[in-house]
C-alpha cells in the first residue's frame, strides 16, 4: 500500500533542498573551486535531491510490486506505470548516474557539471514532484 504521508512528507523536503540550492544559482565552476564550502553544500544539497526523488520512486514502484536492479532503473519504470512521461525520463535519467558520482567518488566531480546541473536543472526536480502529485491524487 502507497504511504501518500511519507511521499508528502519527502516532497516538503525536496522543497526544503530546492529553497537552500536557489540561493547558490548563478555560481560558476570558478567559484566552486575557490570556494570548498559552496561547492560541499551544492553537492550535499544536490545528493539528497536526487536521493528524495530515488526514494520516492522506488517506494511507488515498491507498492505496485514493481522490482528495479539499480537506480537508474526506477525513471524508467515510473515512465512504464505512466507516472513519468517519456520526454521528461529522457530528460532526468543521467540523475542517478549523476548521483553515484556525488556520494562514490566514482569519478572527479567535474565542477562544471555541478554548477550546469544548479543553474540549469532544479526545476526538473519540482517538476517530477508534480508528477508525483498528479499520480497520488490519480490513485
Amino acid at each position: 500500500m502507497m504511504d501518500t504521508g511519507l511521499i508528502m512528507q519527502k516532497l516538503k523536503e525536496l522543497d526544503r533542498y530546492l529553497k537552500q540550492l536557489e540561493r547558490y544559482k548563478g555560481i560558476t565552476a570558478t567559484e566552486l573551486e575557490i570556494n570548498l564550502d559552496k561547492t560541499w553544500i551544492i553537492e550535499r544539497g544536490l545528493h539528497l535531491s536526487i536521493q528524495i526523488l530515488l526514494d520516492i520512486g522506488n517506494h511507488i514502484l515498491a507498492t505496485e510490486g514493481i522490482t528495479v536492479e539499480g537506480y537508474a532503473d526506477i525513471f524508467i519504470k515510473l515512465t512504464e506505470l505512466g507516472v513519468l512521461p517519456l520526454e521528461f525520463t529522457e530528460k532526468i535519467r543521467g540523475m542517478a548516474g549523476f548521483r553515484n558520482i556525488l556520494v562514490h567518488e566514482y569519478a572527479k566531480i567535474d565542477l562544471n557539471k555541478l554548477a550546469e546541473v544548479l543553474n540549469t536543472s532544479l526545476s526538473d526536480f519540482r517538476e517530477y514532484a508534480g508528477y508525483i502529485i498528479t499520480y497520488i491524487n490519480r490513485k
